[in-house]
């Protein structure tokens, strides 16, 4: 019998990382790999929380030897462009391209991008990845350099923040995260959380307009990049505001509110910790790392395109208007309802994670627990320091649990439970119903 529910592209995506996650926790487990003796529990949440991009830790990186970082970066990488891409991509190095069935699966697995282009973004996800991070690690180099960590040590952490900024992972093998590595590398790191974050499909959306000399953006690219234009400087702005209602926490200048706007969608690298900030801030920082980064970028959450969506559907119903119009576009009713369920879904899911963490720990504040369910959700990596008690085995299984979900995307496991759509040509008679 087929299973004529299951779409192979994510199944396989399914599949292909909980299998890296596994494989990764027993190499994380070998001698030599980790100072000190490192627990089963441990090895799969780190391994979960590398792969699936996130960056909470439950260890501290520094006592990774040399090799153990070496694991971290290539699950990191592996992670982002994923095990799906890497395989198609090798594919086309060896001259052999993608069968129509590979191809139709990847571009399923792509949101169903134009079989005609399913090869060439393949090819500019990878480039696109591994150049960029090249460019960031050149460039960090001088500022590490100059803070006084050496040649060596530059050299490997200026490659390490460089895939973790651009992957989104918040992972960092310097102590204190990005506190003590200088302005000029922070900015380095902000201007890859951002590229990392915009999507692959604006990236190839940017280029073939640059190749053909022509400056007509598809509707996805305008609102990707008018959202994180928006969040980013309204986040920086509330953050600052914010952080200065109550004078016993700390109060963010504009540099660090700037950061932690850009880094909790959803890098989860700090320069402040976010446990000495106000309650407003954290409750901003939550609704920042549930917005996440762009569909096709490395980026979690529910993603920009789904926030915008969203709003402009509820535009439309303040308007008492029955379309919902952006950029002089109808936006169908099947991605009005898909951008509803995923919002839904994230609110539903760290609702019920921050429940259950504070009943592991009913000790520890509401709003903290919020903070890692969201976290660990949208794989930011933030933590607010004080929910280390958390860390219990259930807490710890809860959480990988969320970062597994939160990187395969709630809409891959609506797909992998749901059968083909339907369409149907009768029509039943409306009829109204009283809400509100």
């Amino acid at each position: 019998m087929q299973i004529n529910f299951v779409k192979k592209g994510q199944m396989l995506l399914l599949l292909s990382f909980a299998v890296l996650v596994l494989v990764g926790a027993l190499l994380l487990m070998l001698p030599g790999v980790y100072r000190g003796e490192l627990k089963f529990i441990d090895a799969i949440f780190m391994a979960c929380s590398s792969v699936c991009l996130c960056g909470l830790s439950t260890v501290n990186i520094t006592d990774f030897s040399f090799g153990g970082q070496i694991l971290l970066v290539l699950f990191i990488q592996i992670g982002c462009l994923g095990i799906m891409t890497l395989t198609a991509m090798l594919l086309l190095v060896l001259g052999k391209g993608l069968s129509f069935s590979n191809t139709l699966m990847m571009s399923n697995l792509n949101d169903r991008f134009t079989l005609r282009g399913a090869e060439m973004l393949i090819r500019t996800m990878v480039h696109y990845t591994l150049i960029t991070e090249a460019c960031g690690a050149i460039l960090m180099f001088p500022g590490l350099l100059f803070q006084g960590f050496g040649f060596f040590p530059s050299l490997w952490y200026a490659i390490f923040l460089s895939v973790s900024s651009f992957c989104n992972a918040g992972i960092s093998p310097v102590a204190g995260s990005m506190v003590n590595v200088g302005g000029f590398v922070q900015a380095i790191s902000i201007g890859l959380m951002i590229m990392g974050g915009l999507g692959v499909y604006v990236v190839y959306d940017i280029i073939q307009n640059l190749q053909h000399r022509s400056f007509r953006l598809r509707l996805h690219s305008r609102i990707v990049l008018i959202t994180t234009v928006v969040l980013l400087a309204g986040g920086t702005f509330l953050l600052w505001m914010l952080s200065r209602a109550d004078a016993e926490s700390v109060q963010l200048s504009w540099y660090e509110a700037l950061f932690m706007s850009a880094s909790s969608r959803t890098t989860g690298l700090m320069t402040v910790d976010p446990g000495t900030l106000t309650p407003a801030c954290q409750m901003l920082l939550i609704f920042l790392m549930l917005i996440g980064g762009s569909p096709g970028s490395a980026a979690g959450g529910m993603k920009t395109t789904t926030f915008a969506v969203v709003c402009a559907a509820l535009a439309t119903s303040f308007k008492g208007e029955k379309e919902v119009l952006m950029g002089k576009r109808t936006i169908p009713v099947d991605n009005v309802l898909r951008a509803f369920t995923i919002m839904v879904l994230f609110i539903l899911i760290v609702c019920g994670g921050a429940l259950l963490l504070n009943s592991f720990s009913p000790e520890i504040e509401a709003v903290k627990c919020y903070f890692e369910s969201a976290s660990a959700l949208s794989a930011t990596g933030l933590s607010t320091g004080a929910t280390t008690t958390l860390w219990d085995v259930w807490g710890k299984l809860l959480l990988i649990v969320f970062m597994f979900a939160g990187r395969v995307g709630p809409l891959t496991i609506i797909l992998f439970f749901s059968v083909r759509e339907k369409h149907y040509k009768l029509r039943y008679p409306e009829e109204q119903v009283i809400v509100g």
